[in-house]
């Protein structure tokens, strides 16, 4: 099954190369500088992708990963990839959840901008390698896309992307303990998503009591609302606070003012509809 799968793999790569549309391998051997966390990301990625290319020869994940690769170094924002869009097994999913808002969490605190980028990066690669050999059951003996209910190809290549993520998260996690922290969520929405949850479980870590909670909105909608939208996020990360053992000092709202990214009026911009949690002076 293993040499059929690298065969499919193998027969795509020269159906694309005989239309002129391969360029992955230009990518590889792209130099590649820089200490910043999309340059470190776009490196990560071109590693990863030369193994795919020339140990595993498979050119189908080549070529996404290369992808992923290009718009990082082209200064994109990449996220780690969605498990739940890449077919792993159901019984994997909660786990490849849980991690991937645990990683969102630490690059969305402090983990793209702080001095071990790099590390995060690496948490990243390994992230999505860790998806990637789990959505291998498709691939796999008896796997499902012949109908079957077969697991991963290589079991220990999923335990050992799992085991190099998490070392790599811990140290990324530690660049962000001191705050502050920005929590993100849906449009006109106030709940916390998983991925919030995750970064006031971080919060809660921390030795701090006390913290001042502002919340934020992007620009569609009058003042009025989006005062009241802004409250009623800072308010949903309060309660979050307190469930966990902690206090706060302030809950504000600025609503539609001091935007992270300015825009104009009547703009839906994911990155200010947040709120940002700092510890209490």
């Amino acid at each position: 099954m293993k040499i059929i799968s690298r065969l499919i793999a193998l027969g795509t790569f020269l159906v694309l190369a005989g239309c002129g549309t391969w360029t992955a391998e230009s990518y590889l051997h792209e130099t590649i500088s820089g200490d910043s966390f999309n340059a470190c990301l776009a490196r990560e990625y071109q590693e990863r992708a030369t193994s795919e290319a020339y140990v595993d020869c498979n050119w189908i994940d080549t070529a996404t990963i290369v992808e992923k690769g290009r718009a990082a170094a082209a200064g994109e924002t990449v996220l780690p990839w969605d498990p739940a869009t890449r077919g792993v097994l159901p019984a994997d999913l909660p786990e490849l959840q849980d991690a991937r808002a645990k990683l969102l969490a630490a690059l969305d605190n402090g983990g793209r901008t702080g001095p071990n980028a790099c590390k995060c990066a690496k948490a990243q690669r390994y992230y999505d390698g860790w998806v990637e050999q789990a959505s291998d059951n498709k691939l796999g003996e008896n796997g499902s896309w012949l109908g079957g209910e077969g697991g991963p190809v290589q079991p220990e290549r999923v335990k050992a992307e799992k085991a190099a993520f998490y070392e790599a998260l811990t140290q990324c996690q530690g660049v962000v303990a001191a705050g502050p922290w920005t929590i993100y969520f849906g449009f006109n929405k106030y709940n916390l998503t998983q991925e919030a949850q995750a970064v006031v479980a971080e919060i809660a870590k921390t030795s701090i009591s006390s913290f001042a909670v502002v919340g934020h909105t992007d620009t569609v909608g009058s003042n009025a609302y989006n005062d009241a939208l802004g409250l009623r996020r800072a308010n949903s990360v309060a309660g979050a606070l307190k469930a966990n053992g902690k206090s706060t000092c302030s809950v504000s709202s600025d609503g539609k003012t001091n935007l992270a990214v300015k825009t104009g009026d009547g703009v839906r911009e994911p990155l200010n509809r947040r709120a940002v949690v700092t510890p209490c002076k």
